[in-house]
């Protein structure tokens, strides 16, 4: 959870490592690339559901993604039902099939799966230079 810092997140930035957050997001609609923006993550429902969401970590781990997560809601007449899952998708144990990855690009934006399926690393840091050049302070001294 180490890297999951933002409990009360603000910005879409902020929600991006919130689990208060992804909660909310998940309750709200889909949680896709766009539930973490600004435009999301600031409007009043968001913020109210972000509230009452607690998080309680059981265990030390290895990482961010060891052990099982466990979710409970309690609904207002006092019903709770629970989930648990073990490990979270996405994870190296539990990797994302073919068509999961594909969904998970598309909703990066029309462009996404032009760009990023089919690469490899070598394609992907190709990339990453061309769409994020390096600038050294030198140069503009």
């Amino acid at each position: 959870m180490h890297p999951l810092i933002h409990s009360k997140p603000r910005t879409g930035l902020q929600g991006r490592f919130s689990l208060e957050y992804a909660v909310t997001s998940a309750v709200l609609d889909h949680p896709g690339f766009v539930s973490y923006t600004d435009g999301y993550v600031e409007p009043p429902p968001a913020q109210r559901l972000i509230g009452p969401v607690e998080t309680v970590r059981t265990s030390k781990g290895s990482g961010l993604l060891t052990g099982d997560t466990s979710v409970e809601i309690t609904i207002g007449h006092g019903t709770v039902p629970r989930t648990a899952l073990a490990p979270p998708p996405g994870s190296p144990q539990l990797v994302a099939s073919k068509k999961e990855f594909a969904a998970k690009v598309a909703d990066r934006g029309a462009d996404a799966p032009g760009l990023l399926l089919g690469l490899d690393r070598k394609g992907a840091a190709q990339l990453m230079r061309d769409t994020f050049p390096v600038h050294h302070p030198e140069d503009y001294a």
